[in-house]
């Protein structure tokens, strides 16, 4: 036997019988707020509950993959199988999901009930019994399933599920349906736990005891959700096949939802690649990134026919960053917030957003785009408080200067900002010699290493190059393939990186992954930036331990500040519109502002009709 057997005892109290009937459950919960969704609910209004099944949808993918086991550190996982998102995972089912319509509500899936005690002090969840939910092997899921998971998830999985599982101290066995996840005292304030620990999927014991899974595996695993893997080839491609006789097909937050009889991903190398292939029809849809590609390469016969289609896609959460830079904070240089200054000055995003239709926003916050996360003005009442708690720990234009965008932009670039930018470098050390920039006690040369996720990120710093020469700062551009992109990103092999912030309406777990101090030395963390700041820390406790909304969001607004006003990334843009191309043969429920961009894997269905006038045009399924 493998061994992580002799870890799962650790942190489980079982107590048999009794207790049960005193119990009360509620078919849903809402971060501090009421579920939308009444207990008798037969479907999600977002979704048509009578929607065919049938057919196939190809979606592409960046990059490649070669694992079908998310819980390891190593490995880059398939599309379909996230342990974050209940929703982006095919083959597991998890206790609870999230209604799309709603800011962060959960309801029922494997477990019909959710309980709370009013000290907060643990999360229950009862087991389903009508259906019975169960294992592809038709085995049932058991109270011994949610202790293995709980148990791997704590001590054998990466850093990103690891982490968040620390507010929970043991799981306790009521009964063969009841369970318990006790919550450790300092963390029983936080509103968002019961939907970490209930959106995590469920792991099936009595397959994994026969296998390691501590180690990555190319093997299909067992399964209890609306598919199973099908057909793949690893790194390239992985389809999935619709279960028939899935247990939860008519569960209320079902129904409608997993209506193809096939979904399959495709692996590109970067956006170009994926849009001449979904113009090919080698695959059907494509959320499409490239402003340039999004209003031009569509311009094709079958679009003005009908039989290709784009629109954008409403959304309910906040639009964040699109691809911000960020600097190595490890690195002496950028620990200094002059240089950091400067460098932020130096970035003329208007000007670059004119020369990409301005398809973008210019982002103003971490959080653009939401009413209650972004910061605006000055910090008043309980965001000033927060603030002033730390007040010798953040920059003095926190309290004084509401955040803006640099000066100047629009014209490539200006000889103020620049003049600005070299008395920031002076005032560092950095000064110009034989028109280069160096340190003056060191003579080391300003250098720096840009890397990027594709040829299409990476051509976009080109110009932001171009101005750096201007004031001596030599740099490079490199587009690694994606595997190497991200052990160079994990490691600190770069100096300046660029990666999404793409915040949901309920970000706490987002935020502490990408910027708490204490993630920096672990092994896979997402603080890629290597920010280790305490007022960063201090508030990020503070929106962990919110008490209620308004604490919460201002804690998020006070955050926001500090990292805006300490340059550790330069905002750049944000994407407020999701554009979405496609092949014309799919059914599609009314488009409503959701949580989420990828409806079209769940709530779109194969409409014959269509799909048969796009196959006599193109000659091909």
């Amino acid at each position: 036997m493998p061994a992580v057997g002799r870890t799962l005892a650790i942190g489980v109290l079982c107590i048999g019988l009794g207790l049960a009937h005193a119990t009360e459950y509620q078919h849903g919960y809402a971060f501090l707020s009421k579920p939308k969704y009444a207990p008798n609910f037969t479907h999600l209004d977002y979704v048509n509950p009578k929607a065919p099944k049938g057919g196939a949808i190809r979606i592409p993918q960046m990059g490649n993959w070669d694992s079908f086991n998310p819980v390891p550190p190593r490995g880059r996982v398939a599309a379909g199988l996230s342990v974050g998102s209940p929703t982006d995972n095919l083959l597991l089912d998890s206790l609870v999901d999230f209604a799309a319509d709603e800011t962060s509500t959960i309801y029922g899936v494997i477990a019909d009930g959710i309980a709370i005690p009013e000290d907060k002090a643990w999360i229950g969840f009862r087991l389903r019994i009508d259906p019975q939910p169960r294992w592809h092997d038709g085995k049932p899921i058991s109270v011994e399933d949610l202790v293995f998971s709980f148990e791997v998830y704590r001590h054998l999985a990466n850093p990103a599920i690891q982490n968040p599982l620390l507010a929970f101290s043991e799981i306790e066995v009521i009964n063969d349906r009841e369970v318990r996840y006790h919550v450790v005292e300092s963390e029983r304030s936080n509103p968002l736990l019961p939907m970490r620990i209930g959106t995590l999927p469920i792991l099936p014991k009595h397959y994994w005891e026969s296998e390691d899974i501590s180690k990555t595996t190319v093997t299909p695993p067992l399964g209890s959700g609306p598919y199973k893997i099908g057909d793949f080839y690893v790194g390239q491609r992985v389809s999935y096949r619709r279960v028939d006789d899935y247990w939860g097909a008519d569960l209320p937050m079902n129904r409608g939802r997993f209506n193809f009889d096939q979904v399959k991903y495709d692996y590109f190398r970067d956006d170009q690649v994926q849009t001449e292939s979904l113009k090919g029809n080698a695959v059907d849809v494509h959320v499409e990134n490239i402003p340039r590609l999004w209003e031009t390469a569509y311009d094709f016969v079958p679009f003005h026919r009908g039989l290709f289609k784009k629109s954008y896609v409403p959304q309910m959460r906040p639009a964040g960053l699109w691809w911000p830079i960020f600097w190595n904070l490890e690195q002496p240089r950028f620990q200094d917030i002059r240089v950091r200054e400067a460098l932020w000055l130096l970035n003329d995003f208007v000007w670059l957003n004119k020369r990409n239709f301005d398809f973008y926003s210019l982002a103003t916050s971490f959080f653009h785009g939401s009413p209650v996360y972004a910061s605006q003005g000055l910090p008043e009442d309980t965001e000033l408080y927060l603030l002033n708690e730390i007040r010798e720990l953040v920059p003095p234009r926190v309290f004084t200067e509401p955040y803006a965008p640099p000066p100047n932009q629009g014209d490539g670039w200006s000889r103020d900002t620049i003049i600005r930018a070299q008395e920031l470098l002076k005032e560092a050390g950095w000064v110009i010699k034989k028109n280069k920039l160096v340190h003056e006690d060191t003579a080391e040369r300003f250098r720096i290493r840009f890397v990027a996720v594709s040829p299409a990120l990476g051509g976009s710093f080109i110009h932001y190059t171009q101005v750096l020469e201007r004031v001596g700062i030599s740099s490079s551009i490199k587009s690694p393939e994606i595997s190497n992109w991200l052990y160079r990103m994990r490691s600190g092999d770069f100096d300046a990186g660029a990666i999404w912030f793409l915040p949901d309406n309920t970000p706490t777990a987002t935020i502490d992954n990408a910027f708490n101090s204490a993630l920096v030395d672990l092994p896979y963390s997402s603080n890629w930036a290597n920010m280790k700041d305490p007022a960063v820390d201090h508030l990020i406790e503070k929106i962990k331990t919110a008490k209620d909304f308004d604490t919460y969001s201002a804690a998020i607004r006070a955050l926001d500040r500090v990292l805006l006003w300490n340059f550790y990334f330069i905002p750049g843009m944000a994407k407020e519109k999701v554009g979405i191309a496609y092949w014309n043969k799919f059914g599609q429920p009314e488009a409503k502002p959701l949580n989420r961009i990828t409806s079209h894997v769940h709530l779109w269905w194969w409409d014959e009709e269509k799909a048969a006038a796009v196959k006599e045009y193109t000659g091909r399924d």
